[in-house]
């Protein structure tokens, strides 16, 4: 006999079984946007896509060019390849997904005017698309600085740094919802977006160690969640990393209260999204 409640009434709308199927079918969506977007962007251009793979070690090959004309040493440990390293990814990643959401609705098109998909189904699988990609990238990445002679480019505590891209990846997907429904309005928002958050590599770590800055300063720069993220990723790769100014709890709770935000944004606008 079948006890489940009938599919007409609160308890049958609302029920475990139709909550799983709503999940499971939003899964699909999901999963088949994100599978879009990636066929739209290797028809493009399959170079353009190779590019952005590649970007953030062509920008660490910048960067290390430069301070090497400079003399610049690491602020901590031997090697200043993996030290910028460890600070240009979760800076990478924070930047990429909560940037690139912020135009997911403008460009998906009339893709949005489908039944099944809603403007979050647009918004979240873009945000997992770049998450995804990042990841390949950070794997790239460091076993790029691996193979230049820097054994120390494989985390000696690897669960700090998956901790630490989990949470910069939940604060970048949380301000990418938030965005991603600014963007669907302001078209402009985009581009003032992408100047505020690129001059946040200068306020988040990458090129410095939070702990050695003066108490005033390193006051004002933990604010930003973003260094957070940072120093939690690059804990991961050093044994005695001086750690004081993280703080994972901030961390974690400014991303819930962002993504939070961004979910109630997109429930509210939803109509004028569609």
């Amino acid at each position: 006999m079948n006890f489940s409640p009938p599919a007409d009434t609160p308890e049958g709308r609302f029920g475990p079984n139709a909550i799983l199927q709503g999940l499971h079918t939003q899964g699909r969506v999901v999963i088949a946007l994100m599978l879009r977007e990636m066929r739209l962007r290797s028809v493009h251009s399959r170079l353009s896509y190779l590019l952005a793979l590649l970007e953030p070690i062509l920008q660490l090959a910048m960067m290390m060019g430069i301070f090497s004309i400079i003399g610049r040493r690491p602020d901590f440990g031997t090697s200043l390849l993996l030290f910028l390293g460890t600070g240009i990814l979760p800076f990478f990643l924070f930047t990429h997904v909560s940037g690139r959401t912020t135009s997911a609705i403008r460009a998906s098109g009339l893709v949005r005017a489908l039944a099944p998909i809603q403007p979050l189904d647009i918004m979240v699988a873009r945000a997992l698309l770049e998450t995804a990609t990042l990841l390949v990238v950070a794997v790239l990445l460091f076993t790029v600085i691996y193979a230049t002679g820097i054994p120390e480019a494989l985390p000696i505590r690897p669960m700090l740094a998956i901790e630490g891209f989990a949470a910069t990846a939940l604060l970048a997907i949380g301000v990418g919802l938030i965005n991603g429904v600014i963007g669907a309005f302001f078209r402009l928002w985009a581009v003032i977006y992408g100047v505020l958050s690129r001059s946040l590599i200068f306020l988040s770590g990458v090129f410095f160690v939070p702990d050695f800055m003066p108490p005033q300063i390193r006051y004002w720069l933990s604010w930003n969640p973003l260094l957070h993220g940072l120093e939690w990723f690059r804990s991961g790769f050093y044994l005695t990393y001086p750690t004081l100014t993280l703080d994972k709890t901030y961390l974690i709770g400014f991303g819930l209260v962002a993504l939070l935000i961004g979910l109630a944004l997109e429930r509210v606008f939803r109509a004028r999204l569609v």
